[in-house]
């Protein structure tokens, strides 16, 4: 068996059959050095229980508390640098690998990357695409040229170098990224994996799309499922964040009138949809990106 061994982790939070599902996906893998870990993220039900019942093969690792994406990924990640894996893939548990993702992914690694993507369709729509890469806006760090919600075509077969990848699927490179940094644990969850992008390109390493691995996510196509007031609060806690530490790579005060007006946007949009509980949970979630900014 000469190929690397490679750790997979996945986190869980209250979902056990959504992550055992995606767990059996990783056993069809056609890579023959994989190990699979299962972080469960403080669930506080019968999660654990059923894992250690159903995944006798896995690597169960209970938390007492929900410490976020971030930093329960980080956990996965020291986990494999403390037993010597030199690949990690980090993978969420609504995403459902094909066998041979895992192998079309590793046969794309090399020394100067730092994460490799699979592309990542739709699951309700497998034709679709969900994310294929990001390039970065010039100027407002934006994601661009994603192709979300685009019929998959010849526009989107090549295996590419990116600005950025996001955290549903991705194989690491852990030698590489040590002795850069893990996740920034100021993210409980959503811009993580944006800021991890810029980060270790800033230090020289690429990051690459994987165009023949695939990897199908159980979201809404529409997204137009109306985002909780837990979610909505962290995305704009996690966004503050971000646009605060990253403005210098592109133009402050643009950004700052773009993110002004952005937010501005999902006030009104908010206050004229009357979802008060939502629109105060979006406040507050700026409000503590900004104290944690502060606090440096």
């Amino acid at each position: 068996m000469n190929e690397p061994p490679l750790l997979a982790i996945i986190l869980n939070w209250r979902q056990p059959a959504l992550t055992i599902e995606c767990v059996k996906t990783l056993q069809q893998s056609t890579y023959p050095n994989l190990k699979i870990m299962v972080i469960d993220n403080g669930s506080g039900d019968e999660s654990v229980s059923v894992f250690q019942q159903s995944l006798p093969d896995t690597i169960i690792v209970p938390l007492p508390e929900n410490l976020g994406f971030a930093r329960g990924c980080n956990i996965g990640l020291r986990w494999a640098q403390e037993h010597e894996y030199k690949w990690a893939l980090l993978l969420n548990n609504d995403a459902f690998v094909t066998p041979t993702m895992v192998e079309q992914l590793m046969a794309e690694t090399a020394a100067d990357i730092g994460l490799l993507s699979p592309k990542i369709f739709y699951q309700a729509q497998p034709e679709y695409i969900w994310f294929a890469g990001a390039a970065q806006h010039p100027r407002l760090l934006e994601m661009r040229e994603t192709g979300q919600g685009e019929r998959d075509g010849s526009k989107w077969q090549k295996t590419r170098d990116v600005d950025y990848l996001v955290g549903t699927s991705l194989l690491v490179n852990v030698t590489a990224v040590s002795p850069i940094g893990l996740f920034d644990e100021k993210y409980f969850m959503y811009y993580e994996d944006l800021d991890w992008s810029i980060r270790l390109r800033q230090a020289g390493l690429r990051l690459r799309l994987v165009a023949n691995a695939h990897v199908y996510h159980q979201v809404s196509f529409s997204s137009g499922g109306q985002s909780s007031p837990s979610q909505l609060y962290h995305q704009a806690k996690s966004s503050a964040i971000f646009f605060y530490l990253h403005a210098q790579e592109g133009q402050p005060l643009l950004i700052l009138l773009f993110r002004s007006g952005s937010a501005l946007k999902k006030i009104g949009r908010l206050l004229w949809q009357r979802q008060i509980s939502t629109l105060l949970a979006y406040i507050k979630g700026l409000q503590d990106g900004w104290h944690i900014i502060k606090k440096g």
